[in-house]
């Protein structure tokens, strides 16, 4: 539902739900090759306990909990300086054209391409990280939710675009993750990168002649 600046703490805890199960529905399916590895290599150890898997999950999702706590806050902070509206639109040209090419930018570093080819790699993790039981499943997951983090957190500023509560923007902005994800091209990120840096500007220009 719409939400004015003065959040009670009823509403910040309405918006902190809505984030953490955003994250969770938006990142979960690009995650899913990762947690289908781990669970192939639980199950070809006779000594791996139960729930393995779901802790390694967890552990994943703590991060993007993390992330949606300090999602709520500046969605809370940008709407108290009127930068947002209701809905979770960025309604200040510069700030929309900023998010965009701040995007495209990181798209287009170093980091962004490593922390990428991690997320690809499940396999090259799994060897890397590998703890035993249900606590070092959760360290692991732990490990690859930062690692996504680190990978993502640029694009997910990009739902304040066209609105945190635009459901068909989250769509396209998991769509997008995915494809990144689940795809080896390094075109992609770089294609994106692109054209993301050319619209903070054009969507800057468009509201000023609007």
């Amino acid at each position: 539902m719409p939400m004015s600046a003065e959040w009670s703490p009823n509403q910040t805890l309405l918006m902190l739900t809505m984030w953490a199960v955003m994250m969770v529905a938006m990142m979960l399916p690009s995650a899913y090759p990762m947690l289908a590895a781990y669970d192939r290599a639980v199950r070809a150890d006779a000594g791996s306990e139960s729930w393995s898997v779901a802790a390694f999950a967890v552990g994943y999702l703590v991060c993007w909990g993390i992330f949606a706590a300090l999602a709520t806050g500046l969605q809370w902070w940008l709407l108290a300086h009127s930068t947002v509206d209701s809905m979770g639109v960025l309604i200040q040209p510069a700030a929309a054209s900023l998010a965009l090419m701040t995007a495209g930018i990181y798209e287009l570093t170093p980091t962004k391409r490593t922390m990428l080819g991690h997320c690809r790699a499940p396999l090259g993790f799994l060897a890397t990280e590998w703890r035993d039981g249900r606590t070092g499943a959760w360290r692991m997951g732990v490990a690859h939710g930062r690692t996504c983090l680190a990978c993502c957190w640029a694009v997910m500023l990009l739902l304040f675009v066209l609105g945190v509560m635009n459901l068909w923007w989250v769509l396209a902005i998991t769509g997008f993750v995915a494809l990144e994800k689940l795809t080896r091209s390094a075109a992609v990120p770089r294609v994106a990168g692109v054209l993301f840096i050319g619209a903070g500007p054009a969507v800057f220009l468009f509201s000023a002649t609007v």
